[in-house]
């Protein structure tokens, strides 16, 4: 038996004396405590949260170690840890852009990313993005190291059309912008170009790229590049077939090279479209520069430098 005083102590000892043979009492002094419990959490709930919400985070901590440690660290699952360090990096964006504060270690997590899997392509092609559009105003240190990213991807996934044709528009048009110099401004446009150039050869679904194509040449002709826009044009031109761009480009050449070489790569383009329409005209134009031009077997067995025994495209491109 409990001594007589502590009851005192322990009233709820004398509680459970009282409770009937049923319950009731016990189920009443129950909800009688969780009533008094929600009353309390009411009361203290908002001093509580007014001084939470004055509480704010002042700046990030990178917890990961460097990308070198962290490929070891995976223990082989390498693109598994790039794929969840991804999606923590999409949703701490979220959250930073909604606590309007700066992501300021984002550059760090892509780079350990792409350490872990450097074929993934979508922390490339969002590079840009999360470096530069965030709630403050982007630094030109942000600028430079969106391009290290992009130029990694670049050289990771070489025929990653649509990477190039990011890295292009950002680097000819939204980075220049921010440039303190008009040297490294230039630079960045002429490399902008060179990625719009690569965009252009790969063709992919986009139906702007060949504008693009087309402002990736006049980038080069401003510059001074005269025999990389030759070059360029006459690839695009031999890929396009967009009359509107086609004529466009056709107008940009003929500033660089005049009438005549203008002319004659015309010839050579109407040329091609002949015997595309007269040999397979039921395939497309891409599958015909696989196949090469026709040339007949009999009379060239033996000849390969014979005139009209070109057995690729350039050798049939130097007869005309």
């Amino acid at each position: 038996m409990w001594p007589e005083k502590s009851r005192v102590c322990f009233p709820w000892r004398s509680i459970v004396k009282w409770s009937d043979p049923n319950g009731l009492r016990s189920s009443a002094f129950a909800l009688l405590v969780m009533a008094g419990a929600a009353a309390c959490v009411g009361a203290l709930r908002p001093g509580l949260s007014s001084r939470y919400h004055e509480v704010s985070v002042q700046s990030d901590v990178y917890a990961l170690p460097s990308p070198e440690q962290t490929v070891v660290m995976s223990l082989g699952h390498r693109a598994a840890l790039a794929d969840l360090l991804y999606a923590s990096v999409l949703v701490s964006y979220g959250v930073h852009f909604q606590e309007r504060r700066r992501f300021e270690f984002v550059g760090n997590y892509l780079e350990t990313i792409n350490a872990l899997d450097p074929k993934f392509a979508a922390p490339y092609r969002f590079a840009d993005t999360l470096l530069t559009m965030q709630p403050k105003a982007p630094r030109w240190q942000d600028f430079v190291k969106a391009r290290e990213i992009l130029e990694r991807g670049m050289a990771e996934r070489p025929t990653d059309g649509l990477l190039h044709t990011n890295a292009g528009l950002f680097l000819a048009y939204l980075a220049p912008g921010q440039a303190p110099d008009a040297k490294t401004k230039t630079e960045f446009r002429m490399r902008g170009a060179r990625a719009l150039a690569r965009a252009c050869e790969l063709i992919g679904d986009d139906k702007n790229m060949p504008f693009h194509c087309v402002v990736a040449a006049d980038i080069y002709t401003r510059a001074g590049e005269r025999e990389a826009t030759i070059a360029f044009l006459r690839r695009f031109l031999a890929i396009a077939d967009d009359e509107e761009v086609r004529r466009i480009a056709l107008g940009n050449l003929r500033k660089v090279v005049g009438e005549a070489e203008r002319d004659r790569l015309m010839k050579r383009t109407n040329a091609l479209n002949e015997i595309w329409g007269d040999d397979l005209p039921f395939i497309s134009k891409d599958a015909l520069l696989v196949i090469g031009p026709p040339s007949p077997a009999g009379a060239c067995a033996g000849k390969p430098g014979r005139e009209g025994c070109a057995s690729s495209w350039r050798d049939w491109g130097e007869e005309q």
